[in-house]
């Protein structure tokens, strides 16, 4: 692949890697456990890059990062997992790689969405929404074939949105945000309440409301109901074209019918009587999908920015 780039998924737990076409192919994927925080991972990503540069020719690398990247200057402006607060990832990279290779750092749901947005099977219009359920709660805008970032970079960090004033304490110190309600976290917690007391509550439940359980099959019902609820104050903002739904929860066939029951049972005034809801078609590469692309970009001087 002559005319791939590099790109990188850095997450908390994994970090994904793979060549990727102009065409949004991927080639030679790869994953591997992160190893560890803060300067162990840049130099875990630093050997990534290098074992990829032995048999490939690479100029240009994409980093999906979880957290804020201000736009204007590539620093790191929240990475709790990764404890990256303040970095200029791609500055502290060039410290093990030759000046030569350009590297590009940017939000890992926002290099999702873009991803979808360039290559998905919903990839027609130029507006998307898509919100990633899995453990918490994330997501990224793509506005008039734009990815929105924001002032500081921390657009589409939708988990964060005060759906319930006053409500649940959430890990970034506020109360009552969409992620304590709508999330593989929130869905493990309201089964466990409703007495699935074991480690897979969240999937057990799941399953026992598509096989009749109509308990179960509330609890669920409750947390697609508290998604939807976002989605509606989100889509009365954006007024996407579609709205896309990832990550493990958010992909999950059995979920994905309650939401769309709830979406269904929502009331939508006009002109939006209602956005087309899909689940994300990449998978776990879209990340990586993302970040090259948009890196590909920048060395281009195209516009990706909103």
């Amino acid at each position: 692949m002559s005319s791939a780039t590099l790109g990188l998924d850095i997450g908390g737990t994994k970090i994904a890697s793979g060549l990727v076409g102009l065409d949004g192919t991927v080639a030679e994927a790869d994953a591997t456990p992160t190893l560890g925080s803060g300067r162990q991972v840049v130099d875990q990503v630093a050997e990534i890059i290098d074992t990829y540069r032995t048999r490939h020719p690479i100029d240009t690398v994409g980093l999906a990062v979880p957290g804020g990247v201000d736009p204007r200057t590539g620093i790191i402006t929240a990475a709790p997992n990764l404890a990256w607060l303040g970095l200029d990832l791609a500055d502290r990279l060039h410290t093990h790689l030759p000046s030569s290779i350009f590297v590009h750092v940017d939000n890992d749901a926002g290099a999702a969405a873009w991803a979808e947005h360039r290559f998905g099977r919903h990839r027609d219009g130029d507006s998307l929404l898509l919100v990633t359920v899995g453990t918490g709660l994330g997501g990224g805008v793509v506005a008039n074939g734009a990815l929105v970032r924001g002032f500081t970079g921390a657009g589409g960090e939708i988990g964060h949105l005060p759906l319930l004033p006053g409500g649940r304490t959430c890990e970034c110190g506020s109360h009552g945000c969409w992620e304590q309600y709508a999330s593989g976290q929130a869905l493990h917690r309201a089964a466990q309440a409703a007495g699935w007391d074991t480690a897979t509550a969240g999937y057990d439940i799941l399953r026992a409301a598509h096989q009749g359980d109509s308990e179960a099959a509330d609890v669920v019902a409750g947390v697609a109901a508290h998604l939807v609820h976002g989605i509606m104050i989100l889509t009365a903002i954006l007024d996407p074209a579609r709205v896309l739904l990832g990550g493990g929860l958010g992909t999950d066939p059995l979920f994905h019918f309650f939401v769309q029951e709830a979406a269904a049972q929502a009331e939508l005034t006009p002109p939006r009587a209602r956005v087309p809801l899909h689940p994300a078609s990449l998978g776990v590469m879209a990340g990586v999908i993302g970040a090259a692309d948009l890196a590909r970009h920048a060395t281009c001087g195209i516009a990706t920015r909103a």
